[in-house]
């Protein structure tokens, strides 16, 4: 992240980035049964599934089946969403960053998977907004999912910092958006990923955990208390 540059906006990537859902979803289901590449298949379900709000609607199963190749009666009408568990230290870490800059949730997710977890009630009193993909209209990397979230508070897509687990889809997404990117990962960087890391030097720092996450937002945006923080941590 350039020192230069000016973060009006932390956006949060949820699902393995926070916590992590325990049992099956939906997006899950859907690719078991598609007969597309998995990783096709998962796009796919990211790019309709997780952008679809049924209220408004109601043929939208019926598209993400065609998308998959899989028959509409297949459509897992019985499905019952997964719970979701933040993982220790998460609400501790939202906390900390929102005392330096405000602070969102910016999650990938079906309304079919999200409907018996309130995120905002968990990070409460901490978020500044909660902001699903399925409510948002727009799923990750679509550039216009990090750029709806800073409309809505007043930034400008180059002053949110997304923060998240995943390269194809956070990192992608805000670099698209012309945004920053914290992207969490213990692996290697593949030498598809340093490529693209490359071109946008400056723009994707890379940490292997939250914790790490967090500390360098406190000490790239408060410098002068950076050093206090990491010795009480």
């Amino acid at each position: 992240m350039s020192p230069a540059t000016v973060v009006r906006l932390v956006s949060l990537d949820v699902g393995y980035t926070l916590g992590e859902p325990y049992g099956t979803t939906l997006t899950q289901r859907l690719v078991e049964l598609s007969p597309l590449p998995v990783r096709q298949a998962k796009q796919i379900a990211q790019q309709i599934l997780h952008a679809l709000d049924p209220r408004n609607d109601a043929t939208g199963p019926q598209t993400v089946c065609a998308a998959l190749g899989i028959a509409p009666c297949a459509f897992p009408h019985d499905h019952r969403p997964p719970g979701f568990a933040l993982w220790p230290g998460a609400v501790a870490a939202v906390a900390r960053i929102a005392q330096v800059v405000p602070v969102v949730t910016l999650s990938n997710v079906s309304h079919w998977d999200e409907r018996e977890t309130n995120v905002a009630t968990l990070l409460a009193p901490y978020l500044r907004a909660h902001h699903p993909s399925w409510q948002l209209g727009f799923a990750k990397p679509d550039p216009l999912a990090v750029q709806t979230v800073a409309r809505l508070h007043g930034s400008g897509p180059a002053e949110v910092l997304h923060v998240g687990d995943s390269f194809d889809y956070d990192v992608r997404g805000a670099l698209a958006a012309g945004s920053q990117a914290l992207w969490i990962t213990s692996s290697l960087p593949s030498a598809e990923e340093l490529r693209l890391l490359a071109e946008h030097p400056g723009r994707v720092t890379v940490v292997p955990n939250l914790v790490r996450a967090v500390r360098h937002i406190e000490q790239t945006l408060l410098p002068s208390t950076s050093s206090t923080r990491s010795t009480t941590s």
